[in-house]
Formats: structure tokens, C-alpha cells, sequence
């Protein structure tokens, strides 16, 4: 028996666990059961939150029928709007120097600047800017300055540029202290950097327009609140920028300095700003290009400078004037912009060798010593100006009014053009016109405006809620019931009107462009540049061919945000096709698939993500256009938003503006939350391929 209960101990293990083929696929079952799992736990939350989804909208939509479900109920109406503007006037009134000598600061300072650029003889200022550009950012950039000035000449907008010039100089220098402040505040650790990037992103996301009104209550019209409005505007993105690029600064690096002895004041001026030159260079750039936008856009409440006649023009429908002012601007920004980019100045310290010396003072040293070359050629020739501006006096130095006048005008051709398109074009783009204000406008209204607002906030609260979670879609939905709240029910009702239109123009003549770009290298070399003029030009410009083909009122008006929000729509399209990966389309052309199945079955919809992408960056600027194209007869929160800076509406302005910002952020979140739903559906079906 002993011997038996000995040979059964040995055996057991044997024949239960000494089995490596049993052993092996008892191991396979359990990783096929864990693998398995998650899967079916997946499963099962998406099974409940589509049966949430059903619950939620079903309660939404009973509880719209029986509570005023064709209008926002008034119940939940709180008229913020008087508040805001009753307390904003206490304080102004009680308070007025907290802001009237920034006020005469800014002015002064503006002033300033503006009477010593004038000094200058014309010829003298341009021949610095042309030859400095030569010298430090190329001949091809200063010979766009010297386009730039013959336009502004022969346009008689030179004193324009002039004050463009000292805005640009006041606005940028301004927002960038402020800007190197708040990154700087935003750097110290993690709790300032969540406060700084919240208040940047809610400056960045309120409507720039909006901006205008509580300026313009506080400061009057004219240069000091430009200024104020310019510097509010263009301060988030460097602040982010010297955020971001301190943080990023090596650990490594600040503690080796540390290590050294070396002073806070000297750790962050010698290492950690250095080390951030790279994110503060792009933030600057990003500075001037903000600022140069909010410039002319504060043209409506008395900026001076280049937007002025484009507003002026505007407003009058003199669109040739309004173009011939635009295209100066347009000039303007692209120099400003290639002045000020790194990597043309990576370019330069290329071109002059690895051990350029670094800031202006050396640079000039250097510049003084042997031996001479181009440089001092741009020099003499300068000298050369400046000595024939004082000894040759005659009319070729009076830019400001010079003796031939204006030669240039685009007025009459403009104006021709527009004659030509509605004697040819007349009948064809009233029947486009008509279609889109009854089978879209008219269509989508109705339909906007019949459904219960309750199951529009259940709906944007449900999506939220799948796509990025609980707190995410609660806050969505919070944020469309406040659009009703604050009184902007209806003109949001009619901005996603006019919005959806133009959305979908964009979607049945960006995408088939963007796959022409993907699929014909030459088509792609013709579009590119047209794309890139169309996203230089200040977007308000886009309204001149919008009325030149379908005059105003609110078809011109879906034609102007479709010119705005196109371009995205095209390049994402023409990117998310080109970066599919390229084994998948040799492995299909190898099966026989044609070039129509590549893109129907792989290109597409591996590229979906990307396109969504675009739609949204295209749905961004569609409301961004809202204010601009409410010019030329847009219905909404726009009309809203301009009627309250022409008449200085504070409550107005402010309810518009932060509907308008809630329906932006809503909207954004939505579509992220979609397009991440869109990428991990096709990461999945890419992986059990």
C-alpha cells in the first residue's frame, strides 16, 4: 500500500501538471479568455451607452414636446448681459485711473513713434527697410519690399503704411513684455501653468470681434483702444510659446547650473531663455501675425493705419478700393511674417558662417571689420539715398502726395468686373442663389428651428459623454443650455444655418480638390500657391468676391464662409491621402484593385481621421466669418456681435460673444471627441487586418 500510495504521488504530478502540451494550451485558453475580456467588456459598455443614448434623448425629447419645444423657454432666461454691463459701468465710472492713463500712454506713445518715423524723408525709410531686409533676410524678401512700396506709392496709402508701421511697433512690443510675463508666470510649476493655459485658451476662443465691444465702452474709439484690443489679442500665443519652450528646458541642464552656483537671475537670463529661443522666435511670429490681423480688424473703431481704407471701402461697397488696400496688407503681413521666421534666420547664420556672433551689437561690429562685401554694399547704396534725399530736393520724395497723384486705382476694374459678371453670369447665379436660399438656408432653418432645444442640449451632452467622457459631456451640454440662457437661441440657430451650408459646399467641392492635389502632382503645384494666398488674405477680404458674384444678403454670405473655410478642408484632404501607408496600396495593387478601389477602400478611409480633422479646422473658420460676413447681410449671433460694436452695446456684445464662444467650443469638442472615435474604429480594423 505504501509502495501504491508512493507510485500515485509520483504519478499525479505526471500526468496533471507535467504535460507540456497540456500545460501550453491551458496557457493559450487563459490568453485567448484575458485577450478576449476587455473585448467583451467593451462590448457591453458600448451596448449601455447606446441604450443611455436611446433613454436620455427619448426623456429629452418628451420633455421638449411638453415644455415650449419650438423656442428656448423663458423661465431659464437670466439677462447676464444687463448685469455685466451694469457692473462693468460702476467700476469705469469709479475707477477711471486704472485705465485712462494707459489710455494716454498708448496714444501718447503711439503719437510718438509716428511723428519720428515721419521725420524720415520717405525715400530714406524705405531704402533702410528694403536694404536691412536684403541684408538679413535675402534679396527675394527685399524685393518684396520694394513692391510693397511702389503699390503703397502709386496707391497713395503710403501715410497708411506709415501708421501701420508705428501700430505694428506699439501693439507688438507691448504684447510681447506681457507676453514673456505671463509664459514666464506660467513656467513657475504645474498649478500656474493649468491657471495661465485656461485664461490663454479663453482669450483665444472668444471671438476676436467681441473683443471690441467692452474696449470701445472703456476707452472710447480711436488708437488707444486699438492698441489695448491688438495687445489682449496677440499676447496668448507667445505667452504659451515661453511657457512651453521653459518647461521644456533640460532638467540635466538647469540642475548642472544649480550645481555651479548659479543665481536665479542668472539661470533664468543665461540658461533657461536661451535654451527657449527656438518656442519664443515661433511665438513672436505668431505675435506679429495676430497682431497685424487685430490691427486692421480694430479699423472699426478708429485704428489707424491699413485697415482704414479696406473698412472704409467695405462699408461704402467700394470693393476696388478695398482690394487695393487688402493687397497692401497682404504684401505687409507676408514681409512681416518671412522677417520674422526662424528659419530664415537659420538661413542667414548659415549663409554667414557657424560663428556668427549673437545680438545686434556684435553683429554690427563684425559688419565693421574686413573684408567688405555685400553688406557694405547695401550700406554705400543706402548712404547714397540718404545723401541724393538732401541734396536733390524735388517731387520723387513726396510719397505722401505725390505730384502725379494716384495713378493706380482698381476701382473701375473692379467695378467693370462686376458689370461683366452680372451681364454674362446674371440668370446662372440666380438660379445658383435661389437654390441655396431654398434647398439649404430656408431648408435647414426650418428644420434648426423645429427641433426641441432640450433634445439638442440631451444630444450634445449623450455625444460628449461617448466620445470624451462624463465631466467632458456634461460641460458640453451645460454650454449649449447657456446659449439659450443668455437669450441667443435663435441668431445660433441661424449661424448653424448659414454655418451648415457652407460646411457642406465645402464638403462636395474641398474634398474632390483635395483628391485631385493627392492624385496629380501637377494639380497639386497649381492649387497650392492659391491656397496659400487665400489663407494670407485677411478673411474680411473674402467678402469682395462673394458680392462681386452673388451681391449682398445671405447667399453672399454662405459664399463668403465657404471661401474662408475651403482651403483646410483642401490641404488635410490632400495630406490624409498622400500619408496612407504605402504597403497597404501595394498590397491591393498587387491583388489587381484599380486606382477607384485603392481610394474608395483604402485611401479614404485610411485617411478619415486627417479629413475629419480638416472639417473641423473648416467649421473654426466658418465661425470665425460669422461678425465679417453679418457685413453683407448674415443673420445671428455675427449681426448681433456687429451691431453691438457700431452702437457700443455692452450687453449685447458680451451675450453674443459668449454664445458665440460656447457654440465654437462645443462644436470643437464634438468634433474632436468624433474624430477620436474615427481614428481608434480605424486603428482597430488596421490591427485584426
Amino acid at each position: 500500500m505504501s509502495e501504491l500510495r508512493s507510485s500515485s504521488q509520483t504519478i499525479t504530478p505526471t500526468t496533471t501538471g507535467g504535460d507540456p502540451t497540456g500545460s501550453m494550451l491551458r496557457t493559450e485558453r487563459s490568453k485567448a479568455e484575458r485577450e478576449r475580456s476587455p473585448e467583451k467588456s467593451r462590448t457591453r459598455r458600448t451596448r449601455l451607452n447606446s441604450n443611455a443614448l436611446i433613454i436620455v434623448i427619448s426623456l429629452a425629447a418628451i420633455a421638449a414636446v411638453l415644455w415650449e419645444p419650438q423656442g428656448f423657454p423663458s423661465a431659464l432666461r437670466f439677462t447676464f448681459g444687463e448685469a455685466f454691463e451694469s457692473g462693468f459701468t460702476n467700476i469705469t465710472d469709479s475707477s477711471p485711473w486704472l485705465y485712462e492713463p494707459l489710455a494716454g500712454f498708448l496714444e501718447g506713445l503711439f503719437r510718438v513713434l509716428l511723428d519720428f518715423l515721419n521725420s524720415f524723408s520717405p525715400a530714406v525709410l524705405a531704402a533702410g527697410v528694403v536694404f536691412a531686409l536684403a541684408y538679413y533676410r535675402g534679396v527675394k524678401l527685399a524685393g518684396l519690399a520694394v513692391i510693397l512700396v511702389a503699390w503703397v506709392v502709386l496707391s497713395g496709402l503710403w501715410e497708411y503704411t506709415v501708421e501701420t508701421i508705428a501700430f505694428m511697433l506699439v501693439a507688438g512690443g507691448a504684447a510681447f513684455i506681457l507676453g514673456i510675463v505671463v509664459g514666464l508666470i506660467g513656467s513657475i510649476g504645474p498649478k500656474t501653468n493649468a491657471v495661465v493655459r485656461i485664461a490663454l485658451d479663453a482669450m483665444q476662443a472668444f471671438p476676436a470681434f467681441a473683443y471690441l465691444v467692452p474696449v470701445v465702452v472703456l476707452f472710447g474709439l480711436g488708437n488707444a483702444a486699438a492698441l489695448v484690443v491688438t495687445v489682449i489679442w496677440a499676447l496668448p500665443p507667445l505667452a504659451r510659446m515661453v511657457s512651453v519652450g521653459l518647461r521644456n528646458v533640460s532638467p540635466d541642464t538647469v540642475e548642472s547650473a544649480v550645481s555651479l552656483g548659479v543665481s536665479r537671475r542668472r539661470l533664468l537670463f543665461d540658461v533657461k531663455l536661451p535654451m527657449a529661443a527656438p518656442s519664443i522666435s515661433a511665438g513672436t511670429n505668431q505675435l506679429i501675425m495676430y497682431s497685424i490681423s487685430m490691427a486692421t480688424m480694430a479699423a472699426m473703431i478708429g485704428a489707424a493705419g491699413l485697415g482704414a481704407p479696406i473698412w472704409s471701402g467695405l462699408s461704402r461697397l467700394a470693393l476696388g478700393d478695398a482690394l487695393q488696400g487688402g493687397i497692401a496688407l497682404v504684401l505687409f503681413a507676408v514681409i512681416l511674417d518671412r522677417a520674422t521666421s526662424r528659419s530664415r534666420g537659420r538661413k542667414w547664420e548659415r549663409a554667414h558662417g557657424d560663428d556668427v556672433p549673437r545680438g545686434i551689437w556684435p553683429k554690427l561690429a563684425q559688419f565693421a571689420r574686413p573684408p567688405f562685401g555685400r553688406a557694405h554694399a547695401y550700406l554705400a547704396l543706402f548712404l547714397l539715398v540718404v545723401i541724393a534725399s538732401q541734396t536733390i530736393r524735388s517731387s520723387w520724395q513726396y510719397f505722401p502726395d505725390p505730384p502725379w497723384g494716384a495713378p493706380l486705382s482698381l476701382r473701375e476694374p473692379v467695378e467693370a468686373g462686376v458689370i461683366w459678371i452680372t451681364t454674362e453670369w446674371g440668370p446662372f447665379l440666380d438660379g445658383v442663389s435661389t437654390g441655396i436660399q431654398l434647398y439649404g438656408l430656408n431648408f435647414l432653418g426650418d428644420i434648426y428651428s423645429g427641433i426641441p432645444w432640450a433634445l439638442v442640449v440631451a444630444t450634445a451632452a449623450v455625444i460628449g459623454i461617448l466620445t470624451l467622457g462624463k465631466l467632458q459631456g456634461l460641460l458640453l451640454g451645460l454650454g449649449v443650455l447657456l446659449i439659450g440662457s443668455l437669450g441667443m437661441w435663435g441668431p445660433a440657430v441661424e449661424t448653424m444655418a448659414v454655418v451648415t451650408v457652407a460646411l457642406g459646399l465645402v464638403i462636395l467641392v474641398g474634398f474632390p480638390l483635395g483628391v485631385l492635389m493627392a492624385l496629380n502632382d501637377r494639380a497639386a503645384a497649381v492649387l497650392r500657391p492659391i491656397l496659400d494666398v487665400m489663407q494670407t488674405l485677411p478673411i474680411y477680404l473674402l467678402i469682395i468676391p462673394a458680392v462681386m458674384l452673388l451681391g449682398v444678403g445671405e447667399v453672399g454670405a454662405v459664399l463668403a464662409t465657404f471661401i474662408a473655410a475651403i482651403p483646410p478642408m483642401i490641404r488635410f484632404t490632400n495630406t490624409a491621402l498622400r500619408e496612407v501607408d504605402g504597403e497597404a496600396i501595394e498590397a491591393a495593387q498587387i491583388s489587381g484593385a484599380t486606382s477607384g478601389q485603392i481610394l474608395r477602400q483604402i485611401r479614404v478611409p485610411m485617411g478619415l481621421p486627417t479629413i475629419v480633422v480638416g472639417l473641423n479646422q473648416a467649421l473654426l473658420l466658418a465661425l470665425a466669418m460669422a461678425v465679417v460676413s453679418a457685413m453683407i447681410g448674415a443673420p445671428g449671433l455675427g449681426a448681433d456681435i456687429l451691431t453691438a460694436v457700431n452702437r457700443a452695446l455692452l450687453g449685447l456684445g458680451i451675450e453674443a460673444g459668449l454664445a458665440m464662444f460656447l457654440l465654437a467650443v462645443t462644436l470643437d469638442r464634438l468634433f474632436s471627441g468624433c474624430a477620436q472615435v474615427v481614428a481608434s474604429a480605424q486603428h482597430s480594423t488596421t490591427n485584426n487586418q
